[in-house]
């Protein structure tokens, strides 16, 4: 269930996440992780876009972003789910892996943000073992691996 933050201040912040998955606010990198996994863990979309969503004693406030690239990446590959960085859950059944065309690398979509996460180089192995190929096609937790461009990350 989506929680309700229809009572919430909006604001359009300067933070962005960049094509290579890296957090800005304005010019300036946002360097340190915990700052991003807190972001991350906070998260939330609704017709305007995607926002960090605070709260401040009796404040709440709706920070939107803007997202250029994968908003998070893959954290853990089990049989049975896919785990983000946001500690976020995928069930293996629902996993819809894709292969960017610009890039070649895999990304997996993650619906509640309608967003994608990046499979990082650590994870790659583990997400390698739910792969099979059948008649040519490469399956990942028996779902076949869609090869397009993304060109909306969010």
């Amino acid at each position: 269930m989506i929680p309700d933050h229809s009572s919430a201040r909006e604001e359009f912040t300067n933070i962005r996440v960049t094509r290579e998955g890296k957090w800005f606010t304005g010019v300036k990198e946002i360097v340190n992780w915990k700052v991003i996994s807190h972001f991350k863990q906070h998260l939330f979309r609704d017709e305007k876009g995607i926002y960090i969503y605070q709260t401040f004693r009796q404040f709440s406030e709706k920070g939107y972003i803007t997202v250029e690239g994968p908003l998070l990446a893959v954290f853990r590959v089990e049989a049975d789910k896919i785990i983000l960085d946001s500690l976020d859950e995928i069930p293996a059944a629902e996993a819809d892996v894709r292969q960017n065309t610009d890039d070649g690398a895999l990304y997996v979509y993650y619906p509640r943000l309608r967003s994608y996460a990046s499979v990082g180089a650590a994870v790659a192995p583990y997400l390698a073992e739910q792969m099979s190929e059948v008649n040519g096609e490469i399956r990942i937790f028996g779902r076949g691996v869609e090869k397009d461009q993304i060109t909306n990350w969010a």
